[in-house]
């Protein structure tokens, strides 16, 4: 009899944790799913629940087992096998693959709010109500955040050339393709070119050290790729990264900041304070400019990659892979040498500013 209710607990616990959700576009009323699993901490929705809820419809294709949603431009696939959305030949990365749970084809809400809500073409209301479990993964208490909390203590060295050396983290790699133009342009290989140009020109002009995160194709950890930029000497870090829209007009470069920059900080700090990734964003934008290069903004983004640090730091989408004249020139050899004196180009000028804004505190 003793073993009941212990039988009972180990029933329960294999049991799958299941919880509902409020789903709906802005402008109606949300819609209340409650056929939702929870793996990993994730949120997982039925795409045949979702679709409709948000003015969307789709098919499973029992031939191809793949996933097709009718849009307004064109069928988008997806599938359990695969971590990318397809639309109109190009592949979008999906944080978390879709998955058959009890039965049915799940997405997460992270599906849902971005790749979903861009084929909708309206931002989607997406909320769990279920308290006792928490749809966000924790954040990692291990050595990332120390690697993090090392990049904020940094601070300047008062003697020697102001650029001491420069880390550059080409985006992806190995199974982590990124994006998939059309032609077969994969953007973990762009962002390894243009990344070793930039490496060959401050090399070159400046005779400083340039750290990459990774010289060839493979995988790295956030660990591993956060190593570069937590070299002592490492004064500026750069990402290299290229994207896609599902609007195939949609093109040029953007740069993105950590949140919360601002140019409006005494040099006391300088070069190790939140505004001066503003300052070398300016720069680098302007240079870019000056090339021909389309840049669309400068922009602060929360993204993991960008780290929690002060040090001075610019993500740079060099174009979109899904635009067919941009996917072209960013593959062509001259382009990306422009692209990667731009980046030289407001580096250098960075530090003339920055140098410019020590001595004048001096006086």
């Amino acid at each position: 009899m003793r073993l009941i209710p212990f039988m009972i607990c180990l029933l329960l616990w294999c049991q799958p944790v299941f919880a509902a959700v409020d789903l709906g576009v802005r402008g109606k009323d949300p819609v209340r799913l409650e056929d939702v699993y929870h793996r990993d901490g994730i949120p997982f929705v039925a795409i045949d629940d979702v679709l409709p809820a948000v003015g969307l419809s789709g098919y499973w294709d029992d031939i191809k087992h793949i996933y097709r949603i009718r849009t307004s431009r064109g069928w988008a696939e997806i599938s359990p096998a695969s971590g990318y959305l397809k639309l109109g030949g190009v592949f979008y990365p999906i944080k978390d693959k879709p998955r058959f749970i009890d039965g049915r084809l799940r997405v997460t809400d992270s599906f849902v709010q971005n790749q979903l809500a861009q084929l909708a073409g309206r931002s989607i209301y997406f909320r769990n109500l279920d308290p006792q479990v928490n749809s966000q993964p924790q954040p990692d208490e291990g050595s990332i955040d120390r690697l993090f909390s090392f990049l904020l203590r940094r601070k300047p060295e008062n003697n020697g050339p102001l650029i001491r050396a420069v880390a550059v983290d080409p985006g992806h790699g190995g199974l982590d393709t990124g994006v998939l133009g059309q032609s077969g342009v994969k953007e973990k290989q762009l962002n390894l070119e243009i990344a070793r140009k930039i490496a060959k020109q401050i090399k070159m002009k400046l005779g400083i050290p340039v750290y990459l995160s990774r010289d060839g194709d493979y995988d790295l950890s956030m660990k591993q790729r956060l190593e570069a930029a937590s070299r002592d000497d490492v004064d500026v870090w750069v990402l290299v990264h290229a994207e896609a829209s599902f609007s195939p007009s949609v093109f040029g470069a953007n740069l993105f900041i950590r949140p919360g920059q601002s140019a409006d900080q005494t040099a006391e700090d300088a070069p190790q304070q939140p505004g001066h990734s503003l300052m070398l964003a300016d720069e680098i934008a302007l240079a870019l400019r000056q090339r021909g290069v389309r840049v669309n903004g400068i922009y602060p983004s929360s993204r993991l990659s960008l780290g929690q640090g002060e040090l001075p730091t610019v993500l740079l989408e060099v174009g979109y892979l899904s635009h067919s004249e941009e996917r072209q020139q960013l593959q062509d050899a001259e382009y990306q040498n422009q692209i990667s004196e731009a980046v030289y180009d407001g580096i250098r000028q960075y530090a003339t500013l920055v140098k410019e804004q020590e001595n004048e505190t001096k006086q």
